[in-house]
């Protein structure tokens, strides 16, 4: 089954922006994630096709689809492309809350509870 892909809405200002081209990519898709209209599992444009788009060098959207990869935000597999990560990045992963537990050498309980949008999260506490 092949997804759809999804263009984000980037809105880029090339004159007396702080922000370079690659921020403002990078902001502004991360935003669109956060607020909904980036659904996680959604797939991007190639970073050819949205440089074409936004008349931009591809380095410029290589460097931001990269940025948003190592802060997890976004994955990639060669071959299908980039997709919206499917756990949101604010919310660390259950391996590392376990890893962090286990390192922790604390005398707890772990307790397992669910976020508002149903991620399972694990809290340490002493009974």
């Amino acid at each position: 089954m092949k997804k759809t892909i999804v263009f984000p809405e980037i809105h880029l200002q090339r004159l007396g922006e702080m922000q370079s081209l690659r921020q403002q990519i990078e902001r502004q898709i991360a935003y669109a994630i956060r607020n909904g209209s980036l659904p996680y599992g959604s797939r991007l444009p190639s970073s050819r096709l949205l440089a074409r788009l936004l008349q931009v060098s591809r380095g410029t959207v290589v460097d931001a689809y990269e940025a948003l990869l190592e802060a997890g935000t976004l994955t990639s597999r060669a071959g299908s492309g980039t997709t919206v990560a499917s756990l949101s990045p604010s919310v660390p992963s259950l391996s590392k809350l376990k890893k962090t537990a286990v390192a922790a050498h604390f005398p707890a309980r772990v307790c397992r509870f669910e976020d508002w949008e149903g991620t399972q999260l694990y809290l340490n506490g002493v009974y």
